[in-house]
């Protein structure tokens, strides 16, 4: 008996007793729809099927496309991802290569859904072929090209004079020896960052409608050409991608004197001091640009074994610009206030190598082995200036710079052997070590370290429509290879401390029930992190830029419920909910973030990124070119306050699209794609952040609108 498929996500379980790998994007097995493995492992699949029928289709950014269809991920401001508790640290691996980091925090996505064939998202469970970045995996297979050469031309509009043409070119020689596949889309908006602003200085859990000094622009080009022979496969995989952001202000009707902003100021959730001002005409900016290429070679050795090599480049931009006359206004209207200008331009540079062989021995074993390497460097300069007023309408009376413009380099390494054993038709079981190695060269500092982490996995078959499993790994996650310790000991007033952060070490727990109820599965999985050495990001002034700091121990544990798969034969349905803690206690690195005290204290606190509960749910409606599509989603909020002890309110959104695909063989709208949106129906403005983060907080976007049109030719 086979598991029943998912339609809803293009979700599955394997056939019982098949003989399966661990989570692999370049071996995912198509049969009708994509199936997952058995691998003891929490993963989630989607094909491109599925993220065209959902609200905003290929132009959708890949954080929302995660937060609105997995358990236990939180989308936080500005594109940034939170799973399991974990702040950051997601490896994006495109085609089986791992994406590299960006410098400092960046506001873009560097990858686009729109080029996504299928993908699988890993949560828990990750087996020893994965390390370094591992709050999860997001398993990438890009489009390839098509059989016929064809062109699709597609454009959106919508709210915030939201604009978006795209195009993708794909095709193949007769013989299927060359294949390519590109696309380019260009996006430009009125409203490209959450904004800070609450209603009103009285109103503050919601957001107001306006949109100051907040436009964006961005472009994503992609390119794939695929050489394919007997027993080789050549892929040269190449994306640029470039955004540019203004930085939201406050409307002019926040008055910088107003009890909203003034010192003695306790918001609703405990913070005192109101929220960071910017003055509305301040002009601050920020500009990133990505530039990747990997060429990846398949050689089979026989049906069963292979090897893959892929070298691998990825440079990276970062470029923030400022407005020293405006951004230090504050200073002069507020007083006692201090304010903040600063400017950024780094570049980042990354040379890979990755290696993978893969054999079975016999019909029970299966062998996989590799090894990866890389070397980064960062370069440029950073430049902050303060100024504190001393009365209210002085001029500032001093101004501070601080230049970090050091050049800092690191390496990472790492070697894995793991056995997938299928041990009897009820028990299989994944065996592996992993070895990882890192060292960063700063000006002044060569710090290092290393882990070995066995992991073992073991699913039991207990019936055809039963299947658990159990998962024990040692996890390695290094701080990104950035040292802006002289910028924020400056700002901080401080001495400059050595550099002193270190890699979290992981003990990680899993176990997962999944049970066939007729057409639908249902999926549980329980969890718990034990931390040393717990990462997480400290961000400087009202800006963007993060530098990693440890918690000298913490912990989180979860539970997450999945329901999916089919309603009726036009009717697909998911439902995710995760209820997770997460807490961390002492300051064991980054004590250059806080040299005159604070931080972490010895007490148990919960991390900012924290969402205790968190829940989507989707159906889709498809028969024949039609599909409609409606999605929610509850967050219980994020935190905030003193020591992150209170919750921002709850809020619930939901997204609908409908469309319709005209057949080919129509000779007026052959090929013709029509869908439009709705998003936020409710129009519900809650608040983000609070009192945390870049630029103090931020306000989801209300309802919003979207229509699509595509050409296929």
């Amino acid at each position: 008996m086979k598991w029943p498929v998912i339609i809803g996500l293009g979700i599955a379980l394997p056939a019982l007793g098949a003989s399966e790998s661990s989570p692999s994007a370049e071996e995912v097995v198509v049969i009708g729809k994509r199936h997952i493995n058995s691998a003891p492992a929490s993963v989630k699949q989607m094909n491109r099927e599925a993220i065209e029928s959902m609200p905003q289709g290929g132009d959708i950014a890949l954080p929302k496309l995660l937060a609105a269809t997995t358990p236990g991920i939180v989308e936080g401001p500005f594109g940034q991802t939170f799973v399991r508790g974990n702040h950051a640290n997601i490896q994006y691996q495109i085609d089986g290569v791992q994406l590299p980091d960006s410098p400092s925090n960046t506001f873009g996505q560097s990858f686009s859904p729109r080029n996504i064939d299928h993908m699988e998202v890993i949560t828990g469970g990750i087996p020893a072929e994965y390390g370094e970045r591992l709050s999860a995996v997001i398993n990438v297979v890009s489009k390839s090209g098509t059989e016929e050469p064809g062109a699709t031309v597609g454009l959106s509009y919508g709210s915030y004079r939201t604009f978006t043409p795209n195009l993708e070119v794909s095709g193949s020689t007769k013989d299927g020896v060359f294949k390519y596949y590109l696309s380019g889309s260009y996006t430009k908006t009125d409203r490209g960052l959450d904004t800070p602003q609450p209603e009103s200085p009285t109103q503050q859990l919601q957001g107001g409608r306006q949109a100051v000094h907040d436009a964006a622009t961005s472009d994503n080009e992609f390119a794939k050409f695929d050489l394919i022979q007997a027993n080789d496969t050549l892929s040269l995989i190449a994306f640029n991608s470039r955004s540019h952001y203004q930085i939201p202000n406050y409307p002019s009707s926040f008055s910088p004197t107003s009890p909203f902003f003034a010192g003695d100021f306790v918001d609703h959730w405990g913070n005192q001091g109101g929220f960071k001002y910017a003055p509305p005409a301040t002009g601050d900016d920020q500009s990133e640009r990505n530039r990747y290429t990997q060429l990846v070679w398949k050689h089979s050795f026989s049906a069963d074994t292979y090897i893959q090599v892929a070298p691998y480049w990825k440079g990276s931009d970062i470029v923030i610009g400022n407005d020293l006359a405006a951004d230090l206004t504050a200073a002069s209207v507020i007083p006692g206030a201090t304010a903040s200008s600063f400017t950024e331009d780094r570049t980042t540079n990354n040379y890979g190598l990755k290696t993978d062989f893969s054999t079975h021995l016999g019909q029970s074993n299966r062998i996989k082995a590799g090894f990866q390497g890389q070397r980064s460097r960062t370069t440029g300069s950073i430049d902050v200036f303060t100024a504190t007023a001393t009365a209210a309408g002085s001029v500032a009376p001093t101004v501070i710079e601080s230049k970090d413009d050091g050049t800092d380099q690191g390496e990472f390494g790492a070697v894995y052997l793991q056995d997938e054993i299928a041990a009897s038709h009820w028990l299989r079981l994944n065996i592996g070590v992993r070895y990882d190695y890192t060292k960063f060269e700063f000006e002044d500092e060569k710090p290092q370290d290393q882990a070995l982490q066995p992991r073992v996995g073991a699913t039991f078959t207990v019936s055809e429509t039963t299947r658990l499993h159990l998962f024990y790994g040692k996890l390695f996650q290094p701080a990104a290879v950035e040292n802006l310790r002289k910028t924020f000991a400056a700002v901080a007033g401080g001495q400059l401390l050595p550099y002193d952060i270190k890699a979290e070490k992981d003990d990680y727990y899993e176990a997962g029930l999944a049970q066939v109820l007729g057409d639908q599965t249902l999926v549980v999985n329980t969890w718990y992190k034990k931390a040393k050495n717990m990462i997480d990001d400290a961000q400087l002034l009202n800006t963007s830029v993060a530098q990693p700091y440890n918690f000298k121990e913490g912990f989180a544990y979860g539970t997450e419920v999945s329901l999916a798969g089919q309603l009726t034969s036009h009717w697909s349905d998911f439902f995710n909910y995760s209820y997770e803690i997460a807490q961390g206690r002492g300051l064991s690195g980054g004590l250059f973030i806080f040299p005159s005290g604070g931080g972490p204290g010895d007490s148990y606190t919960y991390l900012d990124h924290l969402q205790m509960n968190t829940a989507n749910a989707g159906v889709t409606y498809k028969h024949t070119g039609f599909w409609w599509t409606t999605q929610a989603l509850y967050g219980g909020g994020l935190r905030t306050g003193a020591n992150n002890r209170r919750s921002l309110p709850p809020h619930t959104t939901a997204d609908t699209t409908v469309g319709y695909a005209f057949a080919k063989s129509e000779e007026l709208t052959s090929g013709i794609k029509v869908s439009a949106d709705i998003l936020n129906i409710s129009d519900d403005r809650y608040p983000i952040t609070v009192a945390n983060g870049f630029n103090g907080s931020h306000y989801a976007a209300g309802r919003e609108y979207f229509v699509h049109l595509s050409k296929e030719f």
